[in-house]
């Protein structure tokens, strides 16, 4: 369901849009409203790219404490 406003937003809507991803919890469950296409096209384009762009922070977290705990264990058993 896509719901697309394409006008500009402005500034006090962005104003909103900021303080309302400021607020924990809130920003998570607001970034997947938005993200799934709910308001203006800035606005969701700006959700999906942020939560992308967390998801590969994740991932790379992910990764490199996979090879911290790797480089700790043989380092552990080392004779």
């Amino acid at each position: 369901m896509t719901n697309y406003n394409d006008k500009p937003m402005t500034t006090v809507q962005w104003f909103w849009t900021m303080v309302i991803l400021a607020v924990p919890l809130l920003n998570v469950i607001m970034y997947i409203v938005w993200a799934c296409g709910s308001g203006n096209r800035s606005r969701v384009t700006y959700c999906r790219a942020s939560l992308l762009i967390g998801l590969i922070g994740i991932i790379i977290y992910v990764v490199l404490l996979g090879l911290g705990i790797v480089a700790g264990q043989s380092l552990s058993t080392a004779p």
